[in-house]
């Protein structure tokens, strides 16, 4: 392993948690672990957790430099304290900063070690959906102020010398000088070979259709420059570039927006998705969006039914309300609530959801600066001049809006509408010793996310005049087992519990205290919001944990893993017995099943575990409640609640159409939904039916029987595939 000079000698002794034996291990290899060089037999290997927890600890407080007065000291006792937690896994940074995190992370943009973000224009979504970050965007009539029916006629071009051309397919750069010429009505643009590069074609296309002079003129872009695909990647681990095909392909469906008919909205929702299925098509990175409109527009009910029938996948659509909303009651209120619950429980999709944003915490203190158009530059992304026009009126339209914040894709974190980040990590209390050493992670965790926003990014201006972050928590259910002896029925019971509650409110005072004092020290502005719950599904299954705030879905299951059916694998697990099927439906494919269960369920619950299926959603909601109470808003030391500076919980609450009827299910949501910032209310999907099942659940002695026909052998790893790493909640497709 490469080792950075600026690395400190160890000088705390620290315990290197195991990786759960299973999916812990197969999730790490697939995502975060690095294959390494070892220093004594010169072989490659994989990282330990030991080593992930060195580099990202370095990475983070290398950061240091970016912060005057801190001196070697404090970075050396900062890099103590991260690497132990870590290590110990009672500091879990979010999968960014273990995938990214080591010593060159000070030079890097911030866009990679942030989990979600928003954006007010499409190319701004496209350059971070690339980046990895998972996008909202506010399609709200004010805030798409680009008619796309004006964009210039656009044509892709590439060299015929590069190694993508397709002779008869593809129009040439020769051909396409020789036919268009280049008077003042043709634009060339020649496509840089990076991300910022792909952004700047959008950011053109977008720029000109805002200014109403081009829509008989011509935009042609010249892709020779961009490397071929499969090409290397170094940023990316060296995985294989797309090529342009991708991205010229997407191009060619964002144009045929132009003329038909649809409002800017609209025009936008379409533009947004085409550009990310491009960005999924690249095979890296994920494309995780959410889309929000706001109840009052005239237009909401078509944004209502645009999904139904399977179409715009790559969002999450929700409607952001208010308690006017909720309460007033108007016709109009009424019939959208009414279209809302329609669409959601008959399309058994979920969709749309609601986002209260009445309740998201909103500072708007140097908001009004951005109507010079500015907010959205960074050292790697300088947009044209021309462009801040277009951005000048969105950040006009946001300032005049009483509620400027949604949430991000997964929910968790509350963000302006123009532009902003979630910086997250989770703390796990159940692998902490003590509730002392709970709590010296929980502020080792706020120091962190506060380095972080010190580093270059797009949206530097926003993060200087908010410093959000989201400290979260995951094991929950574990540590309230473990520690107090509360299953999550006496957790719903607010008097019985209440040792659990004052501790978590502990906590939340001991972020709160360290996001003040700290900022403080390094002179930042003290963050507007500091606590979060996230869906945590991929960190979370590293340990075989309950993810964030949900119950486990099941207490044993096996995992199936689609294999080709002619890979030496196969064989090696039948003959260990390994379950094996044969799959009719995906020709030349065969499933191995891992048997699976949650450390939950190893802990000894005495039969009192309840899983997401056996709590009803009043309990669940319920649950929510108090989350928000005593760790998202937080109580003082008297029991008095606190001033808000939390975030929201990401958590999908699901219920079973075949036993709720629509009645109740217009009650439950009426009844509850108002009452918290964020939560998706989901049907639980039947899938019995598919030969192909991700996770099959099975009763302890099935589970029992498969384990013990199962012949150890450490050589032969567990795997996992690209369903297993799917946000379970569905919040972020990837």
């Amino acid at each position: 392993m490469t080792r950075s000079t600026t690395l400190p000698k160890r000088k705390m002794k620290f315990v290197e948690r195991r990786l759960d034996g299973g999916m812990g291990m197969a999730v790490a290899r697939r995502t975060y672990l690095r294959r390494v060089t070892d220093s004594e037999t010169k072989k490659e290997r994989w990282e330990t957790w030991g080593e992930v927890a060195e580099r990202v600890a370095l990475g983070n407080t290398l950061l240091m430099k970016n912060i005057k007065g801190l001196g070697k000291k404090h970075q050396d006792e900062e890099y103590e304290i991260m690497r132990k937690h870590i290590a110990n896994a009672s500091l879990l940074m979010s999968g960014r900063h273990l995938q990214h995190g080591d010593e060159t992370q000070p030079e890097r943009n911030m866009e990679v070690f942030t989990n979600c973000s928003t954006a007010s224009a499409s190319y701004v979504v496209f350059y971070l959906l690339m980046n990895g970050s998972g996008v909202g965007r506010a399609y709200d009539d004010d805030m798409c102020v680009v008619n796309w029916d004006n964009m210039p006629n656009v044509r892709c071009v590439l060299s015929e010398d590069h190694k993508d051309f397709v002779w008869g397919f593809d129009e040439s750069v020769r051909d396409a000088k020789h036919k268009y010429g280049e008077t003042d009505n043709i634009h060339w643009f020649e496509v840089p070979d990076s991300r910022e590069g792909w952004s700047q074609a959008i950011e053109l296309m977008e720029v000109m259709a805002f200014e109403k002079k081009f829509k008989d003129e011509l935009l042609i872009l010249d892709f020779s420059k961009v490397r071929p695909s499969g090409s290397v990647i170094r940023g990316m681990q060296n995985r294989p570039a797309s090529g342009p095909k991708p991205l010229m392909n997407a191009i060619e469906r964002v144009a045929t927006v132009k003329g038909a008919g649809m409002s800017p909205w609209k025009q936008a929702l379409f533009i947004d998705h085409y550009l990310a299925e491009c960005v999924l098509v690249g095979g890296a990175r994920r494309s995780a969006r959410i889309a929000t409109k706001s109840w009052t527009d005239p237009e909401v009910f078509e944004f209502i039914q645009i999904k139904r029938g399977g179409f715009l996948w790559s969002a999450n659509n929700s409607i952001t309300v208010d308690e006017k909303f909720w309460k007033q009651r108007t016709q109009h209120a009424k019939k959208v609530l009414d279209s809302v619950l329609q669409a959601s429980y008959y399309d058994g999709t979920g969709e749309p959801g609601f986002v209260n944003q009445h309740k998201l915490v909103q500072n708007d203190e140097g908001y009004d600066d951005y109507i010079d158009g500015k907010y959205a530059e960074s050292q790697k992304y300088h947009p044209m001049e021309r462009t801040e026009k277009l951005l000048s009126l969105v950040a006009r339209n946001a300032s005049a809006k009483l509620y400027s914040q949604i949430p991000n894709p997964c929910g968790e974190i509350s963000l302006n509408m123009l532009g902003g980040y979630c910086v997250i990590a989770d703390v796990v209390p159940y692998f902490a010793p003590t509730l002392d050493a709970a709590e010296e992670a929980f502020r080792a965790a706020t120091r962190a996310l506060i380095r972080v926003n010190t580093m270059d990014c797009l949206y530097s201006r926003e993060v200087k005049r908010t410093n959000r972050i989201g400290v979260g928590m995951t094991g929950i259910h574990e540590f309230a087992w473990n520690t107090f002896g509360f299953a999550f029925r006496d957790l719903i019971d607010e008097e019985k519990s209440q040792e659990f509650w004052n501790t978590l409110a502990r906590f939340k005072r001991a972020v709160v205290e360290e996001a003040e004092s700290y900022s403080k020290k390094i002179g930042v502005v003290t963050p507007h919001t500091n606590t979060t719950i996230k869906p945590s599904g991929t960190v979370s299954k590293l340990f075989a944990l309950t993810e964030g705030a949900h119950l486990p879905s099941m207490r044993e299951y096996i995992r199936w893993v689609q294999y080709r059916s002619d890979d030496p694998l196969v064989r090696k697990y039948q003959k260990k017995g390994y379950p094996i099927k044969e799959l009719r439906s995906y020709k030349g494919s065969t499933a191995v099943g891992f048997p699976t269960q949650p450390l939950i369920c190893r802990i000894g619950m005495n039969g009192e575990l309840v899983t997401a299926v056996e709590a009803t959603p009043e309990e669940q909601f319920k649950w929510l409640m108090l989350l928000e109470k005593y760790w998202i808003v937080g109580v003082d030391a008297q029991g008095k609640p606190m001033e808000d500076t939390g975030n929201q919980v990401s958590y999908t609450l699901k219920y079973d159409p075949s036993r709720v009827t629509f009645k109740e299910y217009t009650e439950m949501v009426s009844k509850y939904q108002g009452l918290i910032k964020v939560c998706s209310v989901m049907p639980m999907q039947d899938t019995t039916a598919y030969e192909y099942q991700p996770e099959q659940p099975v009763t302890i002695s099935e589970f029992m029987r498969v384990l013990n026909e199962i012949e150890t052998d450490e050589s032969l790893l567990e795997d996992i595939d690209y369903e297993h790493l799917k946000c379970a909640s569905g919040a972020c497709p990837i």
